[in-house]
């Protein structure tokens, strides 16, 4: 109990004392107590302005990462996680489409798997697909992701789009088949089932006018090519100048040179002279509409082309 007391009485007295100091130490240090806080501060703002860099350097390096193995510009990433552009067609797709299978095929694109990757998956899942509007849409989103992609090469895409067309005629949609048709046949001007495709869809369409393409590309006549005599005729000085050979005209008598061959066709006959050869025509060259039409496949192949034709939408293709 005396211990207790003591105790007691020693911890009295040092709060006593404690209250009596500390106020007058607070006094004596207050004034030189400002140089303190302000350097605080400083240093604070100095940790702050090197935090700032060493995010900056970080996102910089980030950055070059994202764009190594790029060809041109810095990788976007996806929102998804996909790296390339955003896809938004795909996006817009799949708001849509509920069935499982359509939707893997949309989201193989963007999981990040490559466009072809994509496409090829999406034709072997669509194979049997019945809905028609909802196979059109899926088949145009992948289209737009094919045009997005820079990792794709024209040559690529034009291969990629032959798939794409597949599933544009199974959803009945000749329209789109035919304007993806005209890239494919622009970049490979050589490939016959894409001339075949583009056959069919001009045909399914009602396209029926005569069409004639030169490695690849329409050749545009100011008059329209026409068939007579089951041969196709075209305007002379258009298809001169595709096929590079220089013409004249003089009496009736037009005149072809080029590949070393000089022709010579006369207006309404059917006998021609190649190096001073004659040679028989299935159809005269005419006049038309002021113009003069020549035989597209005998003037063609005598200069060293190659003609195919194709007839449910009589397209023509001059390589």
């Amino acid at each position: 109990m005396g211990k207790g007391k003591a105790y007691a009485a020693l911890v009295l007295g040092l709060l006593f004392c404690l209250g009596a100091v500390l106020p007058a130490r607070a006094e004596t240090s207050s004034a030189g107590a400002a140089y303190p806080v302000q350097a605080v501060e400083q240093d604070v703002e100095r940790e702050q302005e090197r935090e700032q860099e060493r995010e900056q350097e970080q996102e910089r390096e980030q950055e070059g990462t994202r764009g190594k193995g790029k060809k041109t510009g810095q990788v976007k990433e996806h929102p998804r996680g996909a790296a390339g552009h955003g896809y938004r067609g795909i996006e817009n797709a799949l708001q849509h489409v509920k069935n499982p299978v359509a939707r893997a095929a949309l989201e193989a694109k963007l999981e990040g798997r490559s466009v072809a990757e994509a496409v090829y998956e999406a034709k072997g899942l669509l194979a049997g697909w019945q809905d028609r509007e909802e196979l059109a849409q899926i088949t145009e989103a992948l289209e737009q992701a094919v045009e997005e992609d820079e990792e794709v090469d024209d040559v690529g895409r034009a291969e990629v789009k032959k798939e794409l067309v597949k599933l544009y005629f199974k959803a009945g949609r000749a329209d789109k088949a035919k304007a993806a048709l005209m890239d494919v046949v622009a970049q490979l001007p050589e490939d016959e089932e894409a001339y075949r495709d583009l056959d069919e869809a001009r045909a399914l369409l009602n396209d029926l006018k005569v069409k004639v393409f030169f490695r690849g590309r329409e050749v545009e006549f100011d008059v329209e090519p026409r068939v007579e005599g089951g041969r196709v005729l075209v305007p002379l000085r258009r298809l001169a100048e595709a096929l590079g050979a220089g013409v004249s005209y003089e009496n009736g008598v037009v005149t072809l040179e080029g590949n070393g061959l000089t022709i010579r066709l006369e207006i309404g006959s059917r006998q021609a002279r190649v190096n001073g050869a004659a040679v028989s025509l299935d159809v005269p060259a005419a006049v038309r509409e002021g113009r003069i039409l020549v035989p597209l496949r005998f003037v063609s192949e005598q200069l060293k082309a190659r003609v195919q034709y194709y007839g449910k939408s009589r397209l023509v293709v001059v390589n």
